[in-house]
């Protein structure tokens, strides 16, 4: 499954937040866009899965035009986004949550099958499957969206800011969870102020500046470019 994004453009009330951006992204790739706040990757992210609409140029899945469906069924097709701040219910329990994530399937067998791979991904939650969502800590709220959005068997896994307000320890373990979804089959695209850590996890990276692809290479390329480790890895 190939996702294109050709000359993708974004206004939020007549100011420029995605100017002419293009970006290809290989089945089973893992992909991620670094940059400053503002620089326009959450959007991206926001358009790709039909939360935000375009002014501009055009998204596809394979061969499939998906820019103008709505969000729901670009979930359908495979796209599924977990978002910055992690927007899980959280007077639901961890079960419901993940249950929920299974919304767009009908096969109960199959949706169990689908818990149980969750619950062997992230034994905390399994742990805690009948407490309310917002009794987790910030790391296992964390594992439970990604989780909930694994129930709805993605393809690909769009995801924003991942380790955001998160021990070390803790961003160490969802880094190596991401690394074992993407081994598994799962095209990662990965948006994350980490630079560092994303630049670890990734294969191939997009740098974004003032709503602008303003570089991109193989990670260990950017890494180990002067730009780039001055701007976003403090080197």
């Amino acid at each position: 499954m190939k996702l294109s994004v050709q000359d993708l453009e974004v206004n939020y009330n007549n100011v420029a937040a995605l100017k002419q951006i293009s970006l290809e992204v290989s089945d089973g790739a893992f992909v991620t866009l670094i940059g400053s706040n503002g620089a326009g990757k959450s959007t991206t992210l926001r358009t790709i899965s039909g939360l935000v609409k375009p002014s501009g140029g055009r998204i596809c899945l394979d061969d499939q035009r998906i820019d103008m469906l709505s969000a729901d069924k670009i979930l359908r097709l495979g796209i599924a986004h977990v978002p910055e701040g992690r927007r899980i219910f959280k007077d639901l329990s961890v079960a419901e949550n993940l249950y929920l994530g299974a919304y767009i399937h009908q096969d109960k067998a199959q949706i169990d099958l689908d818990l149980d791979k969750v619950y062997s991904r992230f034994p905390r939650l399994e742990e805690r499957k009948g407490q309310h969502a917002r009794t987790l800590s910030g790391g296992e709220q964390q594992m439970l969206s990604i989780g909930r959005s694994l129930m709805s068997r993605p393809r690909i896994l769009l995801l924003d800011e991942p380790s955001l307000g998160l021990a070390p320890i803790i961003v160490q373990e969802i880094g190596h969870i991401l690394r074992e979804i993407n081994q598994q089959g799962v095209t990662v695209i990965l948006v994350e102020q980490n630079a560092d850590l994303a630049l670890q996890l990734a294969d191939y990276g997009y740098v974004l500046e003032t709503g602008r692809i303003a570089m991109q290479d193989k990670a260990e390329l950017l890494a180990d470019n002067e730009h780039v480790k001055k701007a976003y890895l403090g080197i």
